[in-house]
């Protein structure tokens, strides 16, 4: 049996009276689509830093792809993930054209140059031209990436994460700035990709509801994994009460709900966080 690409044990994350993350385990299978929900501060953006090997955990083990997270195999590791960050996280203010930062993908995690460097300049732009094509965004590679819309930055910053072709990707809130049309064609992208290219994808995300016709388990984090939904699996109204506290309103939807997606009116009694959680 092959090993899971991610195996968290025990992971404490900030102070022991005060953590940001507390007792966390968990385990994601090869080619696994796996959505994380949860409050602002819940520890949703740590996690994927620590996943990614950008912070190191006060306690806990974690492995990736069979192998112990150190700082002596952390470089080789970070080599197979990609990761995109927040809006605006990690991405200089400088001119630069929309090829140039998906290139920066090549020597993320400050790889040394001499990967990138063995590679040809054709190989390098057959890999730019590839991951622009995903993203539907090949005629804008030579515009000014800071006058490019939000939407499309974020297209042109998820082609970035996926340039070196990784076998995990990271995703922190990938939908921020997209219309309705281009996260169903962001999430039909991921699942893809984890069906046909056998890659792993891990996706914080606030809206529940769109996400669950395409994920592969809804992991539910408040500082610890209160629930691990399956595929067409209700998260109780418990597990939004303790991730939520009990001001959480629970909304059974049907088919009159018309603010809803199709994937959530086939569910029974789910449950919407101050108006802005359908799931």
């Amino acid at each position: 049996m092959n090993s899971p690409v991610i195996h968290l044990s025990h992971i404490r994350f900030g102070s022991e009276s005060k953590p940001i993350l507390d007792h966390l385990s968990l385990e994601i299978e090869v080619g696994h689509f796996m959505g994380i929900i949860g409050p602002n501060g819940a520890g949703k953006s740590t996690l994927l830093t620590i996943i990614a090997g950008l912070r190191k955990p006060d306690a806990g083990h974690i492995d990736l792809f069979g192998t112990c997270l150190t700082p002596k195999t952390r470089s080789t590791l970070q080599r197979d993930l990609g990761y995109l960050h927040q809006a605006h996280g990690g991405m200089p203010d400088l001119p630069m054209r929309a090829a140039e930062v998906v290139a920066m993908g090549l020597t993320e995690f400050n790889q040394p140059l001499w990967k990138t460097l063995f590679r040809s300049k054709t190989k390098q732009n057959a890999l730019i031209d590839e991951a622009l094509e995903l993203v539907e965004m090949t005629g804008y590679k030579d515009h000014d990436f800071r006058k490019l819309s939000g939407g499309q930055q974020q297209r042109i910053r998820l082609a970035r994460a996926l340039v070196r072709k990784p076998k995990l990707l990271l995703l922190d809130e990938p939908s921020a700035a997209l219309d309705s049309r281009h996260q169903e064609k962001l999430y039909q992208l991921l699942r893809k990709l984890c069906d046909e290219e056998k890659m792993t994808v891990v996706m914080v995300e606030h809206d529940v509801a769109a996400i669950t016709s395409y994920v592969d388990s809804v992991a539910c984090l408040n500082k610890h994994i209160h629930y691990h939904a399956k595929r067409g699996e209700s998260i109780p109204s418990d597990v939004w009460t303790a991730m939520y506290g009990d001001h959480i309103s629970i909304v059974t939807h049907d088919e009159s709900c018309i603010g809803c997606v199709p994937a959530v009116k086939d569910s029974a009694k789910k449950s919407t966080h101050h108006g802005h959680h359908h799931v």
